[in-house]
């Protein structure tokens, strides 16, 4: 059961997807140019925010359980995309 909510500021490129779709999760965040995803602080629906994670295009988004689990995204998850975008 997701418990907490983690996003890398740095890996996230503002697309809105997450806080589009569960508002109770995610918000939007604006740094001058530019938007972040910022967790709410709220949980939502679990599916939907399992969803919202797995739409983001950067994996930018950590779904935690009440453990310190990351549940979403996978370590392996995370090095298939760094490598993709090594070049």
């Amino acid at each position: 059961m997701i418990s907490k909510i983690e996003v890398i500021d740095v890996a996230c490129i503002g697309c809105g997807t997450c806080w589009v779709a569960c508002p109770q999760a995610f918000k939007e965040h604006d740094i001058g140019d530019d938007l972040k995803a910022l967790p709410t602080g709220g949980l939502g629906d679990q599916h939907i925010m399992r969803a919202a994670a797995e739409g983001c295009p950067t994996l930018a988004i950590s779904l935690i359980d009440e453990a310190g689990a990351v549940l979403f995204p996978s370590e392996e998850a995370r090095a298939a995309l760094t490598a993709s975008s090594d070049w």
